[in-house]
């Protein structure tokens, strides 16, 4: 490969990145909000397979009950120059979802420790009040298949909450995020 090439596939490579960086933002323009999330990832960037500590706090202002809070989640790929986003493909990436649908996915299989060892709530009705999640640690196990080229790289991921029966935005946040393969899972390490 020439010189050239070579830089050229740097600077390509260089422009593929985005920000590389964590944030957490409230981008709802409803002043009467139904919940408020702060969140934290004490390993940054995530690496696949790994594990990653999330601490948060939700407050909740209203109690939610099942049947009438929908998801619309947008998730984006950085590819090159712009976020991308990604279709939604057998109720994976950009869908909407019932909220309480989504997580009744935890009925048969149980909360998870990290969750339950807190008291934060899997499944609907949710009451008013303030939900902390001690920073534990969650696996995040090795992609393979048609999903691997897809899992790696910057993200931004917004997920909006509807309520069904007004069409109202009740909340949206958006979360920038990296994700990398981890180190030893390269074969060659």
């Amino acid at each position: 490969m020439s010189v050239l090439k070579l830089m050229l596939v740097l600077v390509l490579l260089s422009l593929s990145q985005a920000y590389n960086h964590f944030a957490l933002t409230d981008c709802s323009s409803n002043s009467n909000s139904l919940l408020t999330i702060n969140g934290h990832l004490l390993e940054y960037p995530i690496e696949i397979p790994g594990h990653v500590r999330v601490s948060s706090t939700v407050d909740i202002h209203r109690p939610i009950r099942a049947g009438h809070l929908r998801l619309d989640a947008t998730i984006q790929k950085w590819i090159v120059f712009d976020y991308f986003t990604l279709p939604c493909i057998s109720w994976v990436g950009s869908c909407s979802y019932d909220v309480c649908d989504l997580l009744s996915w935890f009925d048969d299989r149980g909360c998870p420790w990290q969750l339950e060892s807190n008291n934060f709530p899997c499944t609907c009705p949710f009451n008013n009040g303030t939900y902390t999640l001690d920073p534990h640690p969650f696996y995040i196990p090795e992609v393979r298949g048609p999903w691997q080229w897809i899992a790696y790289g910057d993200f931004r991921v917004i997920g909006s909450l509807i309520d069904e029966d007004t069409s109202e935005e009740v909340a949206c946040y958006s979360l920038e995020f990296a994700v990398e393969i981890a180190p030893t899972s390269w074969g060659w390490w």
